[in-house]
């Protein structure tokens, strides 16, 4: 008898300190959840400055172009791409300019039973852009750290496949297929990168997006891709993928390794880093540390 007493007082301390456990882990994730939520949207820290003199000039300096980059978060191409439109296009990066620095009111929502991301917010509550995205091309890459689960910015990736219909390939979340959404929600996260190919064809860049039209829509979701299947899979035998190994996969297929750690699972963040793209614009982030 005094044995069993003994064992079940035993289960019931494994009970209690199995549940004491779940209960830490949950605290954790709520609370580190919290904390990442704070750095949804990082202004810069330093003035807005004048961009009127510069705009004006009949040509840019490697300066000038840093300083629209710092003052704005328009990298070079998207630079160019504006001031061939004139004084429309001055006026665009203007105002891109004005929502670079300014405050932005935004929510933190579930996307998934584990993952939570943020949307800028209007006075009436609902989603709303607060800035403007830059001239896109096919090809170009969507990056933003506004998705987490708990206090790990897991982030979110999407391709461009037609920025004449502002068109995106996206793996968006586990049970569902990859599938082509349209640009209304980039607009709305309060931080993203748009990143391209460097010193690639614009034909290229565009057969890459055909490609990944044709071999990585309505893919099932898979996170594991990389670890229980493998990272590179040809062209016609992907069998499933997730939001950032969809566009590290439609590169691959071309030659191109965007993983920046070159690790079994390709992240957000890993492409974030890839010394083979280029900044089109950041918005939300530091722009000498997009994505630390």
């Amino acid at each position: 008898m005094w044995l069993s007493m003994e064992k079940k007082s035993s289960r019931r301390w494994i009970a209690f300190l199995s549940l004491a456990l779940l209960t830490c882990i949950v605290c954790i994730f709520f609370i580190s959840g919290n904390f990442a939520e704070r750095s949804a949207h990082i202004p810069p820290d330093y003035s807005m400055s004048d961009l009127t003199g510069i705009l004006s000039g009949s040509a840019l300096t490697e300066a000038d172009y840093r300083t629209l980059y710092n003052q704005a978060g328009l990298g070079k191409p998207a630079v160019d791409a504006l001031l061939a439109k004139g004084a429309a296009g001055r006026q665009e990066i203007l105002e891109i300019q004005q929502a670079f620095f300014a405050s932005v009111p935004y929510e933190c929502t579930w996307n998934s039973p584990i993952s939570k991301e943020e949307h800028s917010i209007g006075p009436d509550g609902y989603w709303q852009p607060d800035t403007q995205l830059a001239p896109l091309e096919d090809g170009d890459i969507l990056i933003t750290k506004n998705s987490h689960i708990g206090g790990w910015r897991n982030g979110h990736a999407a391709l461009v496949i037609d920025a004449e219909s502002e068109t995106t390939l996206e793996s968006v979340v586990i049970g569902r297929n990859s599938k082509t959404q349209d640009y209304d929600k980039w607009r709305t996260f309060p931080s993203f990168l748009v990143l391209r190919l460097k010193d690639t064809p614009k034909e290229e860049r565009a057969a890459i997006a055909r490609s990944a039209m044709d071999n990585l829509n309505d893919i099932p979701y898979y996170f594991p891709a990389g670890v229980l299947s493998p990272k590179y899979q040809p062209p016609g035998s992907v069998t499933g993928t997730h939001c950032s190994h969809l566009v590290w996969l439609a590169y691959a297929h071309f030659g191109y390794d965007l993983d920046s750690d070159s690790g079994m699972i390709v992240t957000p963040k890993d492409i974030a880093n890839s010394p083979l793209l280029e900044i089109v614009q950041i918005y939300g982030a530091d722009p000498d540390s997009p994505w630390p």
